[in-house]
């Protein structure tokens, strides 16, 4: 009797992650080690002073920003996108196909806004994340496989499009507040920020929605997304695009949920 068994992508992801690890040599781990300090120091002393800010009242005015795209939601997202690089690659490890592209949308986006909109040093700012992301893909022992088979996700999909049909046209309205910022707003990228995260919450969605190596992604955007039109609700952002925001987390959490549950290739 002769056996068959089917290769799906199920075990395709099974057999990349159940690779043996080899845990890296002194001189790999230093060079990791420094790049864990280029790319965590920046958005760790910036949440601390962001938090700091947001306890203290110090531009009040500015707690919107400061709870989402130039504060704590994207220092989430930045540490988000290096510190599973980081922990694989300490391990010998080859970090997944999601932190992979997780890293890749933060770079992609930032740098696709600053061009859009290159004032308040946000070119120099995209440009050290791109750097420092760059020497840790070097440093890695293992660099992520980022071929991954396209599989659309039902639920997902149509949740991914509406929050890119939401988030899009206002990521575009941010970018030329910024590129007309004058005095205090031509100095900090306070819309840029905005439309960077906006950006990145929508890449990574579609991304969820397409790939099942990127499925895991869903839920973080979902948190995002909802603590971003919480965060419109309680600071003064207008009421209507908070709730459809809140809502649009909620709708993507629950799909998320359901793909999470459901087999591949369902």
């Amino acid at each position: 009797m002769t056996t068959t068994e089917s290769i799906t992508t199920e075990n395709i992801t099974h057999v990349h992650t159940a690779e043996a690890a080899t845990p890296p040599g002194a001189g790999r781990r230093t060079a990791l080690a420094g790049c864990a300090f280029l790319t965590c120091a920046l958005p760790l002393v910036f949440g601390t002073t962001i938090t700091g800010m947001l306890l203290t009242g110090v531009d009040s005015d500015h707690r919107f920003h400061q709870t989402t795209g130039q504060g704590l939601i994207l220092v989430a997202f930045w540490l988000g996108a290096v510190v599973p690089l980081l922990r694989a690659g300490w391990r010998g490890e080859r970090p997944s196909t999601a932190a992979g592209l997780r890293h890749l949308t933060l770079v992609v986006a930032g740098a696709g806004c600053a061009v859009a909109a290159p004032g308040g040093g946000a070119p120099g700012l995209v440009g050290v994340i791109a750097v420092g992301g760059a020497l840790l893909w070097c440093a890695l022992p293992r660099r992520p496989r980022l071929r991954s088979a396209v599989q659309v996700d039902a639920l997902l999909l149509p949740a991914a499009l509406v929050l890119g049909a939401a988030l899009l046209p206002y990521a575009a309205d941010q970018l030329a507040l910024q590129n007309d910022a004058t005095g205090y707003h031509s100095r900090n990228p306070h819309f840029f920020d905005m439309a960077w995260i906006s950006v990145v919450l929508v890449s990574q969605a579609l991304m969820a929605a397409l790939l099942p190596a990127a499925r895991r992604l869903a839920l973080p955007v979902a948190a995002a997304t909802a603590a971003l039109g919480a965060a419109g609700l309680a600071f003064g952002e207008d009421v209507t695009s908070s709730w459809v925001t809140v809502a649009l987390g909620i709708v993507l959490a629950a799909a998320g949920l359901v793909g999470a549950r459901r087999p591949l290739g369902a």
